[in-house]
């Protein structure tokens, strides 16, 4: 399937390079990597619609497209459209044969070289057309162009600024941290720079497990103007030794004496902020969880919070002396 690269930039066939900058600019400003952080497929269409631009900007380029497309998927093939002429056929070792079939429709090789090259592909002497002039040698760049990396002076893309590249940084933080917020100091060697840094990273209160921080411009540096890359710290955060966490929520287990569960009573449950207390229903069974409210982290950004949730497991005591045994006999006695 051949790529429609005006498609891509909503534009006609007969557009001006002027035209195709304007849509390129308009299509980079909403797919570019850096307005859309972690999001492959706005990735994958700012790589097309810049390999679209570096293409058709390119006269010779362009006007070998438009006479005979690009093969999807093999960035270095270039294949005639369908007719009885013949066109290029990949062959052993990733190298390309052109094949003519003569005829009605058919392509001259001294007309394809000079319409596409601007020169004869006959050599005094005799000898193949292709040892003057490799129809290919121009093209081989032409995919290598997400932020306007390519090659060769002169070209195009060897004049736009390029952004450099992201870094990464894992972190490690209290469960405490974690539900407070704060601010840790970082040293970390950025490569591009070849020296170590230390800066500060503020910890939004509520920050979840395995989130991320972008830290703009802390990256390495862009190159021909192009702005630093940025800095993304992971946060990881250690377990607390008895919440456990799901969201904003806590969860908390205790154990209760079973006349507790059966007369009712109050326990004190621990929480991030001190001691609560916990009033226990009479008849309560065995782990059943209580809610409390707004007693679990705290939003990030908002002052809304989950909750604590409290599962209560029934305690039956192992060694009974002689008068609980006697008692617990007379409530089996009655029933219970």
């Amino acid at each position: 399937m051949v790529k429609d690269y005006y498609k891509l930039l909503g534009i006609n066939k007969n557009a001006s390079k002027e035209e195709i900058k304007r849509a390129f600019r308009k299509m980079a400003r909403k797919y570019h990597p850096d307005v859309n952080p972690g999001d492959k497929k706005s990735e994958d269409k700012f790589k097309e619609v810049n390999e679209a631009y570096m293409l058709l900007t390119d006269d010779k380029k362009r006007e070998m497209y438009d006479r005979f497309g690009v093969v999807e998927g093999d960035p270095s093939s270039y294949q005639q459209r369908p007719g009885p002429g013949g066109g290029f056929r990949r062959g052993p070792g990733g190298t390309y044969t052109y094949t003519s079939t003569g005829g009605p429709g058919g392509i001259n090789l001294e007309d394809l070289f000079r319409n596409i090259g601007g020169r004869s592909g006959r050599r005094s002497g005799g000898g193949s057309p292709f040892d003057d002039f490799d129809v290919f040698s121009d093209l081989g760049d032409i995919f290598n162009v997400f932020r306007g990396q390519q090659r060769g002076p002169g070209r195009t893309g060897a004049r736009m600024p390029q952004s450099g590249e992201d870094l990464r940084y894992d972190m490690e933080i209290e469960f405490q941290e974690a539900y407070y917020g704060g601010e840790r100091t970082i040293k970390f060697k950025n490569p591009g720079a070849n020296k170590e840094k230390t800066i500060k990273v503020k910890i939004p209160r509520g920050i979840h497990p395995n989130q991320k921080l972008r830290i703009a411009n802390e990256g390495m540096p862009g190159k021909r103007g192009g702005r630093a890359g940025a800095l993304y710290i992971s946060v990881m955060i250690k377990p607390h030794p008895y919440f456990k966490r799901k969201d904003d929520d806590l969860y908390y287990e205790t154990e209760i004496p079973f006349t507790v569960a059966s007369l009712g009573g109050k326990v004190s449950i621990p929480s991030m902020e001190g001691n609560l207390t916990l009033k226990i229903p009479p008849g309560t069974q065995d782990l059943t969880t209580f809610r409390l409210k707004n007693q679990g982290f705290y939003g990030i950004g908002t002052e809304k919070r989950g909750n604590l949730l409290v599962k209560v497991k029934i305690k039956v005591p192992k060694n009974l002396n002689p008068k609980q045994k006697r008692l617990i006999e007379d409530l089996q006695a009655l029933g219970l």
